[in-house]
């Protein structure tokens, strides 16, 4: 894909030197995009697919910054049945793992669920998702910050910091949040999460919108 792998442009500008940083409504449309593709292969795709190595570095982005999920090499196809699917698999990326794929080796969508929810994280607060230190991933970081502070403005990468797209980016960190929760069985599903994310933007537009409106009715007035 044109535009590389989405980790590059969150997390390797500094080295490429040419990028320039990602805005609000790109991000949310990578969000959305990303999520569209992980509910069909959940819900649509008969038998169900389940990744299992969800993550920004396979999240590639054509000329217009449209996303596709890749890398499919540890993907497991989950046949449904009358009990909750899963079989044992092996794979995945540290920071991005839920934490039953560790002791339990079982995997279903709900993996899949959680890592997103890293990637989700990722693009709001511009954090990798493991940056190799001893304390904890991510994932852990953001429930922590949460838990201790709520909401504030120094959850989010400074260059989604604009007053417009401050309640958006709140509203998909906490969402992230919700999608790395500890228990598999409270995750939501990816259908929610992207009826969520698109509600989001339909908001965020109508936002947009009233603030043209505004503008615009002032300038006339002046």
């Amino acid at each position: 894909m044109e535009n590389g792998s989405l980790d590059r442009w969150l997390h390797q500008r500094d080295r490429v030197g040419s990028l320039v940083p990602l805005d609000w409504p790109t991000r949310l449309q990578i969000d959305i995009d990303s999520a569209r593709g992980l509910c069909y292969m959940h819900h649509d795709s008969s038998p169900t697919i389940v990744h299992c190595d969800v993550k920004s570095a396979n999240i590639l982005l054509d000329p217009e910054f449209r996303a596709k999920i890749a890398d499919f090499e540890l993907a497991r196809i989950l046949l449904k049945t009358r009990d909750p699917a899963s079989i044992s698999a092996i794979g995945g990326t540290f920071g991005y793992m839920a934490p039953e794929y560790g002791y339990r080796l079982k995997v279903n969508e709900k993996v899949n669920v959680y890592s997103f929810g890293v990637v989700l994280l990722e693009l709001t607060t511009g954090r990798v998702a493991n940056d190799g230190g001893l304390e904890y991933c991510l994932a852990e970081w953001a429930w922590r910050q949460y838990q201790e502070y709520g909401l504030s403005i120094d959850l989010l990468d400074e260059d989604i910091r604009d007053p417009a797209n401050i309640e958006d980016a709140f509203a998909v960190s906490a969402l992230g949040v919700i999608c790395t929760g500890g228990q598999s069985s409270v995750r939501p599903s990816m259908k929610d999460v992207l009826y969520a994310l698109l509600r989001f933007q339909h908001k965020s537009r109508e936002r947009s919108l009233q603030h043209a409106v505004s503008e615009e009715t002032s300038l006339l007035e002046s």
